[in-house]
């Protein structure tokens, strides 16, 4: 039995069915042949055979009477592998929908509490797709953010995924022997010992409420100074505002073609420079579309590892959030890539962010549970006053591609949990030749039946057409640029300090 960190139980007390906190993902697979026999029956056996890799998959929460404990992890004694590995057949549901419609469905159902925390489901029928005929299939997978290890962001496709083609001999499984379930007893009993805690629990709540009286003061201070208010208060737009319980998955895929000729094109930029680009072009042109572009630039939080060295092992601990404007205020889209490349170059972290090669150690899917795990803590962190708009994460994935067995990874998405205030997220994943720009974000806080994918699609092209063009940055601007930097910076490790501080006194 293991008693819930004060983060995951955060995670929990704070999940609301309008904003549930797990992450996933639709990931489509061909198989080798139309005459290949892998189907659900096999699925269903590989993940039986893979349920003793990881304690997440047959342990549930136990709460304590009157909630006085965080909840612990206990073995399931009625686990029933029916109950989280499903079989869907597209062509033939009784209401027709979408491969992205289903996802978003799934994605946005919050889990039963009382059974692990996670979910599969084998989709076939994916010949009306596009780009899918009979030899595709797709999994819809999602797993709660509390029921992640905090240092690897272990799933279920992680546990499943190859870099070879081949056929597993798979082994009859242990019978499941589960430890009995807590009695009420010893619960309330392990309370009660809590409550004799009581004065250093709340020696620790004084510490934490200090921390959060002291950024209360801080954001005060700041306020008083001559600053650009968008690190003050947050520029306002439909997106951040509070999230009702829909939820729309839509993707745009780039290839690397198309994004190495514009980075070739534009000369002394990264390929993040060019893909923060892009996103932020689309939301420039979204809001502007709609006559609510703000004057303030947005401001986007994007998780980073500070590992600089190798991957000697994996660790999510080593993940930490950097704040930096989209310069959504610039018109010119060229322009503002240039000051987004020089206001990372001017960053603390940029010089330690760990290089895009090493970070393909890890399956995508980890590093997305790991980010969103990162932004999460992040909004607690910062006592519901957000400094950001929205998340990008941007994660590097394999060049390569990846095997279930001896079906090919052919596209994958992911989906990130919203917050009310933050109703809109990007995960970019790089896979296999292309780069994949996920977007998760609350229809009733979107303006307009146009598709954040087609701005995504049309910033692209914007981009392509104006590259040729010769732009500067003003000696002003760069020095506006260097204060907002320091600023930001100093902020983000301010926050993210105090956060630390409140986890190492448990």
């Amino acid at each position: 039995m293991r008693t819930l960190s004060e983060i995951d139980a955060s995670f929990l007390f704070l999940e609301s069915s309008r904003a549930p906190l797990h992450v996933g993902g639709t990931y489509i697979f061909r198989k080798k042949s139309t005459r290949s026999r892998f189907n659900f029956d096999r699925f269903k056996a590989i993940v039986e055979s893979k349920l003793g890799n990881e304690t997440f998959f047959r342990q549930k929460l136990v709460e304590a009477p009157l909630n006085n404990e965080f909840p612990i992890w206990c073995d399931d004694p009625s686990f029933k592998l029916s109950n989280h590995v499903h079989h869907i057949q597209l062509s033939a549901l009784q209401n027709p929908c979408s491969l992205d419609e289903l996802a978003a469905k799934i994605l946005n159902t919050p889990l039963e509490r009382h059974q692990p925390l996670w979910q599969a489901y084998y989709v076939d029928g994916l010949e009306n797709e596009p780009n899918c005929d009979k030899t595709h299939f797709a999994l819809i997978l999602v797993t709660h953010i509390a029921a992640l290890d905090s240092a690897t962001g272990e799933d279920v496709l992680s546990q499943l995924l190859d870099v070879s083609p081949h056929v597993s001999k798979l082994t009859k499984p242990e019978p499941w022997a589960p430890a009995a379930l807590p009695e009420t007893s010893s619960i309330l009993e392990a309370a009660y010992n809590k409550a004799l805690t009581i004065p250093t629990a709340l020696t620790n709540m004084l510490k934490d409420t200090a921390s959060s009286a002291f950024y209360g003061v801080l954001y005060e201070n700041l306020q008083r100074l001559n600053l650009p208010a968008a690190l003050l208060s947050v520029a306002t737009t439909p997106l951040n505002k509070k999230v009702t319980s829909k939820r729309v998955n839509d993707n745009l895929h780039l290839s690397f073609t198309t994004v190495r000729e514009l980075r070739q094109g534009l000369e002394n930029v990264t390929t993040n420079d060019i893909l923060i680009g892009i996103c932020a072009e689309a939301l420039h042109c979204y809001l502007k579309d709609h006559n609510v572009l703000p004057k303030a630039p947005l401001i986007a939080l994007s998780p980073i590892s500070v590992r600089s060295t190798s991957l000697n092992y994996k660790s999510g601990k080593q993940l930490t959030a950097s704040l930096f404007s989209l310069i959504t205020n610039e018109p010119h889209p060229i322009k503002r890539i240039r000051e987004i490349h020089a206001m990372a170059t001017d960053s603390s972290h940029y010089d330690d962010a760990i290089s895009a090669n090493r970070l393909t150690e890890l399956v995508p899917t980890n590093m997305t549970a790991l980010s969103a795990r990162v932004y999460s803590e992040f909004l607690l962190a910062q006592k519901f006053k957000p400094m950001f708009n929205l998340p990008i994460i941007n994660i590097p994935g394999p060049q390569f591609p990846l095997y279930f067995e001896e079906n090919e990874l052919v596209s994958l998405s992911s989906s990130s949990p919203l917050f009310d205030g933050i109703g809109l997220t990007i995960t970019i994943i790089s896979y296999n030749g292309r780069y994949n720009i996920n977007c998760t974000y609350c229809p009733d806080n979107f303006i307009g039946d146009k598709a954040f994918s087609s701005y995504l699609k049309e910033a692209t092209a914007r981009i392509e057409s104006m590259q040729s063009e010769d732009v500067t940055i003003e000696a002003e601007s760069e020095a506006n640029r260097s204060l907002v930097t320091g600023i930001i910076d100093d902020i983000t490790g301010i926050v993210g300090g105090l956060f630390s501080s409140a986890e190492e006194i448990k």
